[in-house]
């Protein structure tokens, strides 16, 4: 492939953006599911037992979190089997399911007839991007709690754009906005360099280790375009930790319009070109 037809290919991957919200009314409307998760709180409905027995285990933590998109169920669990149960169980598998390591949270479409037509956010207990503590320089207990907040406000916006924007295009556009709106919430701020650690970046700029989490959203494209992908993601990244609109959690989870609108409509390309000072 010449490095012509590799700059293309790359640029076309990082055109994708999506469609402007700004016509839309947020909060939207809660999803039914929340009512019957709210009378399971008040020990009026029954979840099937498989579920229940999952959900009132003392290592599981259950609540309903406020989003721009509605509200959502979360259940957080401590234990590793737990969550891949729960996991399985709402999969509707009949075998013991088994999720890779480094994934730890689901924004889920249950397919149990029983509860079909919820969706839940699951969370497992571990340190975020499958880094630990001495991974980005922080104590490994409040490295977990970071982790949690990043991991929730990630799935968060990742709801958001399921409902307001119609579907996840499984693109790394997808991941900065939501990893972008994690960190907000959990440090008041955006750190490119804690960010290239969460997609496995390599320190040249140029490529991107393989297993790091970049990996499955460009291991399809020709190896020539991949550098091209990194350098403007890297200079997006830069541009992002630079902008001056890192105005706290409330505005990224209840009110993400403008989050939305500059990141999720913008590109990679778009955000790349912002500039401080820049709405």
């Amino acid at each position: 492939m010449t490095e012509s037809s590799a700059n293309e290919v790359a640029l076309q991957y990082l055109g994708q953006r999506y469609e402007d919200v700004g016509a839309m009314k947020f909060p939207l409307r809660d999803e039914s599911c929340v009512s019957e998760w709210r009378e399971w709180e008040k020990r009026r409905l029954r979840f099937p037992d498989a579920v229940q027995s999952i959900l009132k285990n003392v290592k599981t933590h259950c609540w309903i979190e406020r989003t721009a998109a509605g509200r959502i169920p979360v259940v957080f669990s401590a234990d590793r089997t737990l969550f891949e149960r729960l996991y399985g169980i709402w999969e509707a598998k009949t075998e013991a399911f088994s999720i890779p390591p480094s994934v730890n949270a689901f924004t889920v479409a249950v397919k149990l007839p029983e509860m079909k037509g919820h969706r839940v956010i699951l969370m497992n207990r571990a340190g975020y991007s499958a880094l630990s503590g001495e991974d980005v320089g922080i104590q490994e207990d409040v490295w977990i709690g970071k982790s949690t907040i990043i991991r929730l406000y990630h799935e968060c916006f990742r709801y958001f754009i399921l409902r307001a924007l119609g579907g996840m295009k499984n693109h790394v556009l997808d991941e900065v906005a939501a990893d972008y709106a994690g960190q907000i919430a959990a440090f008041g701020r955006f750190s490119a360099s804690l960010q290239r650690k969460f997609f496995g970046l390599t320190s040249d700029g140029d490529g991107v280790k393989e297993g790091g989490r970049l990996w499955s959203y460009v291991k399809n494209l020709p190896a020539e375009s991949v550098p091209t992908v990194c350098r403007h993601l890297n200079a997006a990244l830069d541009a992002l930790e630079s902008h001056p609109d890192d105005d706290g959690a409330a505005a990224i989870c209840e009110n993400p319009t403008d989050l939305a609108l500059k990141l999720a409509t913008a590109g990679i390309l778009g955000i790349a070109g912002m500039k401080k000072g820049e709405s």
